[in-house]
């Protein structure tokens, strides 16, 4: 048996709507107090947000099924980063946007 553990699964998408994980992590600059309080909360109980990248994400599950001798646990976030961090980022490279202090 094989486990993904994936995080919040964010970046480009062919899809004519954000994705709910996608909307999570932006919900700084969407303004959107309830998906906020679901992240800052994700950030209490795990101490950081484990993000990871749609791409990778499909890497993982090919991988995962083109070998079958794999099994185990995997943790495919690749980074976990703090509401200050997410803040930061969005600050740095959309100015424009002007993140309220939460």
């Amino acid at each position: 048996m094989v486990s993904l553990v994936l995080g919040l699964v964010g970046g480009d998408t062919p899809l004519n709507h954000i994705p709910g994980s996608v909307a999570v992590v932006t919900s700084q600059l969407q303004d959107n107090e309830a998906l906020y309080q679901s992240l800052k909360f994700l950030e209490d109980i795990c101490g950081k947000i484990p993000i990871v990248h749609v791409d990778d994400v499909c890497e993982a599950l090919i991988f995962c099924a083109e070998d079958p001798s794999i099994n185990g646990r995997f943790l495919v976030a690749n980074s976990c980063v703090s509401l200050s961090e997410i803040a930061n980022y969005y600050f740095q490279n959309y100015p424009e946007f002007n993140l309220k202090e939460k």
